[in-house]
């Protein structure tokens, strides 16, 4: 199965996703036809929609330097280029968690985020939020040559003071071998924290995003690797060499970081033994060098207590190599069509699974709120009825009587519900405003404009009063938000006492 295959299954999959909403919107405007539907109704279909339309695939790529992780990307994903994508050479060729999806509000570039924001409080996820923290570097999708100088930016290094490296949390535990004091010592470290390339990717418009990791180390070294984003990436591939095995560091991460104690969150992890190009051997037998790499699944699967279906080796330089030059023979022999078939024959159906019951845990949701207002309205006409049999035998004056006072009811409930509607509108307006003085947003912006002022700053006079304007305006959105509290209190109070 070719990546082709894997893109039809994906496409297949997008186009699902997509009946699915629109059947959802359908049911939706049924409801708010037939007066079926509330604020909250319609505000958790919003929301489930917002889900399904910005759903992601992320398939994350971890290994030790030198297995061959973008290598395997190029050959899985973009061998359709003609060359590689990603750079891909002998040493570490990613120094930092570079993330590859489709954004079709920016246009293709990648962004960059210094190795210097790692001296300052903040997430990577945090620091996506501000654009001005980001090198941009426009993609050239005419020229391969440009297109890959701009790509090789991930693979950039620099050399710094060691002390200045301890301080960005690198290098921490490292013994460095030098003739000269720790204060004097020097060492490499990436130029960037975290990459992130927006490409039109037919995959990747579809809604797949790539992970790929710069090696073991940074997962201890970058938390929201460790706790974020590979716990939430739907496939973990991790790559082993078929010439190493299965190290010490290998087995520390794969039970500290990719599967815990859990057996549950072994499902989505698959091992890749890669490079078995290099168990080839013309002086050997076929048979010797398949019963070599069934010894090496096997031993594979054994220490990192996996069954062996789950361990897929393949050689992801002649996959690439065979694709580029449509040479099936050779694409057969380094083994990734079964890796690719497991990915679209797993992966995908595994993913609409789990959208698909989430959907149906807010239908129920949703026709179980319906069933409830149609509930109250049956119990409605139901004491109506009641009324209109209990005046059978009764003179005309009593009927008209009961009509009125039906009309009546009728009046101050429609009223009631306009009052209500409009105290709603206000409250939501209200609490928005609320929000825009205490939300976690505000603060957040406070707090960087804070920081600029007091990093721009060289004399404590200004980091004071770069504190005393924090502080002052905390202490007035705490104001205004009791203000605005004092305000919704008087509104309910004046509605419902």
């Amino acid at each position: 199965m070719h990546s082709r295959d894997l893109a039809a299954r994906f496409e297949a999959y997008s186009d699902w996703r997509r009946r699915l909403s629109a059947g959802i919107s359908g049911l939706h405007e049924w409801l708010s036809q037939q007066e079926l539907t509330d604020a909250h109704a319609d505000l958790r279909v919003q929301h489930l929609l917002e889900r399904l339309h910005q759903d992601k695939l992320v398939v994350a790529f971890v290994a030790e330097f030198s297995r061959g992780k973008s290598e395997l990307i190029n050959a899985i994903f973009f061998a359709d280029f003609g060359q590689r994508l990603l750079p891909s050479s002998a040493g570490r060729t990613t120094m930092c968690p570079t993330e590859l999806l489709y954004d079709s509000t920016r246009p293709p570039s990648i962004r960059l985020l210094p190795i210097e924001t790692r001296a300052r409080a903040g997430t990577v996820s945090e620091f996506k939020n501000y654009a001005d923290e980001w090198v941009t570097l426009a993609l050239d999708l005419s020229s391969a040559d440009k297109m890959s100088e701009a790509l090789s930016q991930v693979s950039h290094t620099k050399r710094i003071p060691l002390i200045l490296a301890r301080k960005y949390g690198l290098h921490e535990d490292a013994q460095v071998m030098t003739p000269v004091p720790v204060e004097e010592a020097r060492v490499d470290i990436p130029c960037w924290r975290h990459a992130v390339i927006n490409f039109p990717h037919p995959l990747l418009q579809q809604g797949l995003v790539i992970l790929d990791t710069p090696g073991l180390n940074a997962i201890g070294t970058e938390p929201e690797l460790t706790l974020n984003l590979l716990p939430n990436a739907h496939a973990v591939l991790f790559i082993l060499a078929a010439d190493a095995g299965v190290t010490k560091t290998d087995i520390d991460v794969w039970r500290n970081h990719l599967v815990g104690d859990n057996p549950a969150t072994k499902e989505g992890r698959l091992v890749i033994l890669n490079k078995i190009d290099g168990l080839w051997d013309e002086l050997r037998t076929s048979a010797e060098v398949e019963s070599e790499i069934a010894h090496q699944v096997r031993t594979s699967a054994q220490l990192l207590e996996l069954p062996p279906a789950q361990v897929f080796p393949v050689s992801a330089q002649k996959a690439l190599l065979a694709k580029i030059n449509g040479d099936d023979v050779l694409l057969a022999k380094s083994r990734l069509p079964q890796l690719e078939a497991a990915l679209s024959s797993e992966l995908i159906p595994a993913k609409r699974h789990i959208v698909g019951s989430a959907t149906q845990v807010e239908i129920r949701a949703l026709a179980a709120g319906m069933r409830a207002i149609l509930a109250n309205r049956i119990a409605g006409i139901h004491e109506q009825l009641a009324e209109l049999r209990g005046l059978r035998g009764k003179n005309q004056d009593v009927v008209e009587h009961m009509m009125e006072r039906i009309q009546q009811e009728k009046n101050v409930f429609e009223r009631g519900m306009q009052r209500y509607t409009a105290v709603r509108t206000v409250f939501t307006q209200q609490t928005a405003a609320l929000y825009e003085c205490i939300g976690l947003e505000t603060l957040r912006e406070t707090a960087a404009d804070t920081r600029k002022r007091i990093e721009a700053s060289p004399f404590t006079k200004g980091v004071r009063s770069a504190m005393n304007d924090f502080f002052a305006r905390i202490y007035g959105g705490l104001e205004q938000s009791a203000r605005q509290t004092g305000e919704i209190h008087d509104m309910m109070i004046a509605m419902y006492v």
